[in-house]
């Protein structure tokens, strides 16, 4: 399978969402969020701003932070370094990473017990398709064991049964949609 052609459609097809349809949607995978949040007991949590098109979740992230949750944000060091979790508070200060996104001033990492993952794209067997700098997977390849929940965040449309994992790409746990919450097969040790 040819990751770009399906990298660029699913962009394609993010960017046609009306606002309607977004709002809607960010809601329902706001919702469905929170519940596993709670129920998992989930404390330490890296999040994501975000970036061409992808949910707008930042509600969730305010009442998540009201509630005494810890939050991270994924930095870029430098283009072929993994990611750094840095502990952020919505409303703190930002600066630019490496890559122009938005990340905590104020630099202070932060071991999470989940993973709030950005997706492209998401295979049936859990496989991400990310935005094809490999930071995710660089990431999770040099984070000791026991590893965080990874848990893909997309719209419906994302979702799609060409698969899209080499051996070196990431595997999630499970995915939340505007639809709800998908689990997906144990990742092998």
């Amino acid at each position: 399978m040819q990751k770009d052609p399906l990298r660029r459609r699913l962009l394609e097809q993010r960017e046609r969402l009306s606002q309607d349809q977004r709002r809607a949607a960010e809601k329902a995978i706001a919702d469905t969020l929170s519940a596993k949040a709670v129920t998992q007991g989930w404390s330490r949590i890296a999040v994501f701003l975000p970036w061409r098109g992808e949910p707008d979740l930042m509600s969730m992230w305010k009442a998540w932070h009201a509630r005494g949750m810890l939050l991270a944000l994924p930095v870029v060091v430098s283009r072929d370094a993994p990611l750094v979790m840095q502990l952020w508070q919505p409303g703190a200060s930002l600066i630019r990473d490496a890559m122009g996104l938005q990340v905590p001033a104020e630099s202070q990492t932060l071991r999470c017990d989940t993973w709030l993952v950005p997706c492209v794209g998401i295979d049936a067997q859990g496989g991400r398709l990310g935005a094809g700098k490999g930071f995710y997977d660089r990431t999770i390849a040099v984070t000791p064991r026991p590893w965080p929940r990874l848990i893909g965040i997309c719209f419906d449309h994302a979702l799609h049964d060409e698969a899209v994992s080499e051996s070196h790409d990431l595997q999630l746990d499970a995915c939340v949609t505007e639809s709800g919450w998908r689990d997906f097969k144990p990742r092998s040790a």
